[in-house]
């Protein structure tokens, strides 16, 4: 079923994981369902900070 939008989510989304470093994956099987994976880098802190 296709649902009415703009069509701008998944858009707004890859750009803004691209600004943090991040990375979309997609995993798709037919009759089950899509699954988007979104993959952030992680940094540690120090104390001092």
């Amino acid at each position: 079923t296709k649902k009415k939008g703009t069509g701008l989510g998944l858009a707004i989304v890859k750009q803004n994981t691209e600004l943090y470093g991040g990375e979309i994956r997609v995993e798709s099987e037919l009759g089950v369902g899509t699954e988007f994976i979104l993959t952030f880098p992680t940094r540690v802190l120090s104390r001092d900070n």
